[in-house]
């Protein structure tokens, strides 16, 4: 099969970074992030659309298909499957690799498609944006709890990450639970959990009061040092943030181990970013609402499609946004970018 020359270059780039992929794992992995790249869509007829002109059209389907597939459910049964799960910690090393700080945010959250597919994923929030690292994948109605994969996808990302980097993980109401809390903790990483206003908090030297009650009208906030939680075996030493924008109906209620001088009020809105980063794989970019794959393990592998094509895109993106601030062209930023220590993958 004749590819296009920008797929030899894409597998170039991917293969140090998932160095533990065979090479035909390599190859299909590039020809479906090159191919959604062209297309703007990751849906496999609209990533064959725009592979065809290199390639027969039908040929370029059966072999995106087939690599989504375990191995004995191919057309050539073989032994040979990708297990993403062993991607996940290479992924998160990617991002760091072009990193310039020594902060680094993620956020957990989940997502839907339709009433088919549910996907738990942490991903690292960036400009507005975010980059999934690490993800499990069932089906919507399967029933059970979401926190032993949660504490699993953490537990894959920590060989990544430097001993020295300061890790925050941002977590909803929906899935903020103690394990959770000292399973990020358990990492040397600092939870950010919100929780839902009438939690009780005793700052030091103060008296238990609900915590939505240390604000009384938009846009204020407190930050502080206490004990969360009234019953005795729940209760936590944390810091305490109450956040209310105007435009919010209520405050937000945030409990983390950072001191109270480590945080700020604004901290926790990069939470958001992983929303804008599910409609970059939905609606506004890759289109991942509109396929039709609903096996678990194919569709986690899709996802690696999706995790890589975003990063590749937002790498991009961020080398023509930090040339137009300086006002050179992109291919001349490197050193730039580096004197002048931008954040960037």
């Amino acid at each position: 099969m004749r590819l296009p020359s920008e797929c030899y270059q894409m597998q170039k780039t991917i293969e140090p970074h998932l160095p533990h992929l065979s090479q035909p794992q390599l190859t299909g992995l590039a020809l479906w992030v090159c191919g959604a790249i062209l297309a703007g869509s990751a849906c496999q007829n609209a990533v064959a659309s725009a592979l065809s002109p290199w390639s027969n059209w039908y040929n370029l389907r059966q072999r995106l298909r087939e690599w989504l597939y375990d191995g004995g459910d191919r057309a050539t049964p073989c032994q040979t499957e990708l297990d993403v799960t062993l991607c996940f910690a290479p992924l998160l090393r990617w991002v760091l690799c072009w990193w310039r700080s020594g902060g680094l945010a993620l956020a957990i959250d989940p997502t839907l498609k339709g009433d088919q597919t549910t996907a738990i994923v942490i991903s690292v929030v960036y400009r507005s944006c975010a980059i999934p690292v690490a993800w499990h994948i069932r089906h919507a109605d399967q029933p059970g709890s979401w926190m032993d994969p949660t504490v699993e996808l953490l537990q894959a990302l920590a060989p990544a990450v430097p001993e020295n980097m300061t890790v925050i993980v941002l977590c909803d109401r929906g899935i903020a639970s103690p394990k959770l809390w000292q399973q990020i903790r358990d990492q040397g990483w600092h939870p950010g959990m919100r929780y839902r206003k009438n939690i009780t908090f005793c700052a030091d030297g103060g008296k238990r009061l609900p915590a939505q009650r240390f604000v009384s009208r938009p846009d204020t906030a407190w930050i502080g040092r206490g004990t969360a939680f009234s019953t005795p075996k729940a209760q936590r030493r944390c810091t305490l943030l109450v956040v209310w924008y105007s435009e919010q109906e209520e405050p937000w209620i945030i409990l983390t181990d950072l001191a109270p001088d480590q945080v700020g009020p604004s901290w926790y809105a990069l939470r958001f970013w992983i929303e804008l980063g599910f409609k970059a794989l939905k609606s506004l970019g890759w289109k991942w609402d509109k396929t039709r794959r609903t096996d678990p393990t194919r569709v986690s592998r899709h996802w690696l499609v999706l995790s890589v094509a975003t990063l590749l895109a937002l790498a991009y993106g961020t080398r023509v946004e930090d040339a137009q601030e300086r006002r050179i062209a992109p291919g001349n930023l490197r050193d730039a970018a580096q004197s002048a220590g931008s954040q960037s993958p």
